[in-house]
């Protein structure tokens, strides 16, 4: 998890694509060829972050690393404001980058004030998610250091800001970490109800909390659960696409089976590590997982196959300077590890020349990592005395307080009296306050019965007008059908006599309009009818009409009219103008669009109607029909009405979609 999130740090700098770079240096190809010293840019310094970010934990990082603080400094003076604050970025990223390397180092002083200083960048910019990786990378430094308060201190402001910022994947960092500390300082308690707290937002974030139970499930000596706590994030890591979330899961269960005797399945376990660590080119954990085959095959008795294995893991360290630990995987990767394995090794085997020589190596490193570890000496020395110094001024600030409340509570009794005798007076005019306010309350009680009965009066009043506008609109269609009726009748009689072959014609046009004149009728008896007035009656009306008019035009359709959570009461007005929309809108591609394919959606919910038609014929340039054509002008007209979100959209031979999102208040 650590190696998936550290890089975030980069996000304003790098493009988003670019945090997955440290999985396959081969992409540094498409990198180093855009990189130019004589180059001065802010695409520059994303190149060099970029080719730091794949080379992290190696020497191969330091070429780009070299060159990137002085451009990032110079950059700084940039006359454009945007390029002076890219540059601070950058001098973030640098910062932060030689803080995480030092750490690896053990180089404890370095590390600190590296990342002092790229906190103090990246708050200069703004970018509080930096500065929470920031803290988690100078909490995982106290923990070297063995100084867990600090450690627990650094891991919490990350968790407040992750809090702040919303970001899930931040916090649960920050708890796995904070479980990591009471883990180590065997507050199982704690270390549980930490990670019983995480909200795994991702796979990576499972793999993490397993990996964290087991360690947890270990300190309890319960080595079955660890196991399969292990295995389940195993599986759970298959199903990232980043192959390098298997590795802190795959060596502790080389450790544990190594431990359990399963020499056999940790060595096969540890060959895939390897394969993975190099497929990433992860030097450190190559190393590790080298050095950890080595170990097995000695077990093994498997010792030429171990010896060179571990001569192999000894090589790779020492070309990386791995003295001493070498990452947060284990200390397996570095050098010191390696060659005490290669003295016992030898020693078992009784080549007493090489153990002697392997045993010279082994105490020069192990005077190295003891150096390392007098300079965190003296670290926590000063750490201490810095914690004895805030002691002591707590202690003085206590008494301090001691002395101000003492003054306090002698002005507070000669308060005590006054506030009394104002408690009295305030009883007694709280009391007269009161039967002021009851007289006063049923006064407007009454005043606001008498509100709602006028306001009751009138909604029925503007039901009743809407209902009559309703009849009343659709009385003239009825009228209009019905005066056709009475024409065409009038025209069969004279063509009786005079054209016998119109006739039937003549009869086709009456049934339709008969037809015409029916729907209109019953649009009339549901428009008015209250019983329909809610959700689920516009949507059953809705699916009626289209799929009889859809069945009827012999184009392919589909007819999706739902009600999705309660059913509510809907102005008449407003049902209307829907339905005669969607009627309209189908009209239009039955009549128009030559389509094989229809789709009709009418999606009803408790504060919004949603009515959509789709079809998949000629199309049409929507501005241009939008100024001839009158269906569409309708349309607009009616969206504006119900105060709701039209979308037309159309090409010639694209088909067309016609989108209504109204309100319902």
């Amino acid at each position: 998890m650590r190696k998936a999130l550290v890089f975030t740090v980069l996000a304003s700098c790098v493009p988003a694509s670019s945090s997955q770079a440290q999985e396959n240096a081969a992409r540094l190809d498409s990198i180093t060829p855009l990189l130019d010293p004589q180059k001065k840019d802010t695409l520059q310094l994303r190149l060099l972050i970029w080719a730091v970010e794949s080379w992290t934990t190696s020497d191969r990082a330091l070429p780009y690393l070299h060159r990137l603080d002085p451009l990032s400094a110079e950059l700084l003076l940039h006359p454009q404001a945007a390029v002076r604050q890219r540059a601070r970025h950058a001098r973030g990223a640098f910062h932060f980058f030689t803080g995480y390397r030092a750490k690896f180092a053990r180089n404890i002083p370095l590390a600190l004030a590296s990342l002092q200083a790229a906190m103090e960048e990246f708050q200069a910019v703004g970018h509080q998610r930096a500065v929470g990786e920031c803290w988690d990378a100078l909490g995982l430094v106290y923990q070297v250091t063995g100084s867990w308060t600090r450690a627990v201190e650094a891991f919490g402001r990350e968790r407040a800001i992750a809090e702040a910022l919303n970001d899930a994947r931040l916090s649960t960092q920050a708890i796995v970490h904070l479980a990591r500390c009471a883990v180590q300082r065997k507050q199982t308690e704690r270390a549980s109800a930490l990670l019983d707290s995480v909200r795994a937002t991702s796979p990576v974030d499972s793999i993490a909390v397993l990996n964290e139970r087991a360690d947890l499930a270990l300190l309890q000596g319960d080595t079955s659960a660890a196991e399969a706590l292990l295995l389940k994030g195993l599986i759970t890591a298959a199903r990232t696409d980043n192959a390098w979330d298997s590795l802190p899961t795959l060596v502790p269960l080389v450790r544990l089976l190594y431990g359990q005797g399963r020499v056999e399945e940790g060595v096969r376990r540890a060959r895939q590590c390897e394969v993975l660590a190099g497929r990433m080119d992860d030097d450190a954990a190559h190393c590790a997982c080298t050095v950890l085959i080595g170990e097995g095959l000695w077990r093994l008795g498997r010792t030429q196959e171990a010896e060179n294995r571990l001569l192999e893991g000894f090589r790779m360290a020492s070309e990386n300077s791995y003295v001493g630990v070498a990452r947060e995987l284990g200390d397996e990767g570095s050098m010191l590890y390696a060659a005490g394995k290669l003295k016992e090794l030898y020693k078992q085997q009784g080549r007493t020349a090489d153990a002697l020589r392997l045993t010279e190596v082994w105490t020069v490193l192990k005077d190295s990592v003891a150096a390392m570890s007098g300079r965190e000496e003296l670290l926590l020395a000063a750490f201490r005395e810095k914690e004895v110094r805030d002691s002591i001024g707590r202690a003085e600030t206590l008494r301090s307080e001691g002395i101000i409340q003492a003054y306090r509570a002698d002005r507070e009794r000669n308060q005590r009296w006054l506030l009394i005798a104002l408690a009295c007076a305030a009883v007694g005019a709280a009391t007269a306050f009161w039967l002021r306010w009851r007289s006063q309350r049923q006064a407007n009680a009454m005043v606001l019965e008498a509100q709602e009965r006028l306001i009751s009066a009138e909604k029925q009043r503007e039901a009743s007008e809407v209902r009559t506008r309703i009849a009343r609109d659709v009385h003239d269609q009825l009228g209009s059908d019905l005066t056709k009726l009475s024409l065409l009748g009038s025209e069969v009689q004279a063509s009786l006599k005079d054209d016998p072959a119109s006739v039937p014609q003549l009869v086709a046009d009456i049934d339709r309009v008969a037809h015409e004149a029916g729907r209109s009728l019953s649009d009339i008896v549901w428009a008015v009818d209250p019983e329909h007035d809610s959700l689920i009656g516009l949507a059953d009306r809705s699916k009626q009409f289209a799929e009889r008019m859809l069945a009827r035009s012999g184009v392919a359709y589909r007819v999706h009219c739902v009600l999705e959570g309660r059913d509510r009461h809907i102005d008449p007005a407003r049902k209307r103008d829907l339905y005669l929309f969607l009627r309209e809108a189908l009209n239009n591609a039955i009549k128009y669009a030559q389509a094989s394919m229809i789709e009709v959606d009418l999606t009803a919910r408790e504060e919004r109607v949603r009515i959509q038609v789709k079809d998949d014929g000629v199309g049409f340039h929507v501005p241009g029909a939008l100024r001839t054509g009158n269906g569409l002008r309708n349309l607009k007209e009616r969206s504006d009405r119900l105060a709701g979100d039209l979308v037309i959209a159309s090409e010639a031979g694209g088909g067309t979609l016609i989108r209504l999102d109204a309100p319902l208040a």
